[in-house]
């Protein structure tokens, strides 16, 4: 994890790109540059049941002061392995003080998908790495993002179970594109998977054949549905794991 965050901290190619713009505009890197790292558990590699949440991009924007992510290039700029560590743990607080200030956060992703207890073996992970200003992403970012560096990140991750989060992460997941809206339509109030069949194969290809694959709505603008969806999986992933 240290070395693919430090290594990659120059990467700006989904930056003054013209071949990704929204609403006319190239996008712009935020204040805080490099990827940001979400939070991955101290235990997350030893877990019997390695579950990764994967959201949009960093909704810091411009909104979070950039002296708390300094550890992002201190971590690049570090000499000694040792060093290294220490900015990688700087990184994990950033994030495990941020997170019950990020909005719904806590109540969707810890709460209600059932991961309160299991925090140090859980892992998050945005498709895009890095923020931009305005908080602006397109589907071409991303997808430019996941093929040259966010799919080496889920593959270090490995995880047994991967879950979607958000409108846009789903889109770019899928190889036909379905609305959130219409997934829980046909999906009712019982489950939240999606079929192998139907994830893209540079994602299939991070993974091994027996990933479980869900779905579910965002942290950001948080509705009643987005809690439910979460609960659903909370529900399949704890059968699951006790068969």
């Amino acid at each position: 994890m240290i070395d693919f965050f430090s290594s990659n901290y120059s990467c700006s190619k989904c930056f003054n790109n013209q071949k990704i713009t929204k609403s006319g505009k190239k996008l712009a890197l935020a204040d805080v540059r490099g990827p940001q790292p979400r939070w991955i558990g101290n235990n997350y590699f030893n877990s019997t049941q390695k579950i990764c949440v994967m959201l949009i991009n960093p909704g810091s924007g411009d909104k979070t002061p950039e002296n708390e992510w300094a550890s992002l290039e201190k971590m690049h700029s570090a000499e000694t392995d040792k060093d290294k560590e220490i900015h990688w743990k700087e990184l994990m607080e950033t994030n495990k003080n941020g997170m019950p200030k990020w909005g719904a956060w806590d109540d969707l992703y810890l709460k209600s998908l059932g991961l309160s207890t299991k925090k140090d073996s859980v892992a998050f992970m945005n498709m895009m790495l890095c923020a931009s200003k305005g908080n602006t992403y397109t589907t071409n970012s991303m997808d430019l993002c996941f093929s040259e560096k966010s799919n080496k990140l889920l593959s270090l991750l490995s995880p047994d179970v991967l879950i979607f989060s958000g409108a846009q992460t789903i889109k770019n997941a899928l190889k036909r594109p379905e609305s959130l809206t219409d997934l829980r339509k046909k999906r009712g109030t019982k489950s939240r998977e999606l079929s192998s069949l139907l994830i893209k194969h540079s994602i299939k290809n991070c993974l091994t054949k027996n990933t479980k694959f869900y779905f579910m709505g965002h942290y950001a603008y948080i509705k009643k549905e987005d809690h439910e969806d979460a609960r659903i999986i909370a529900s399949c992933i704890n059968q699951s794991s006790l068969a």
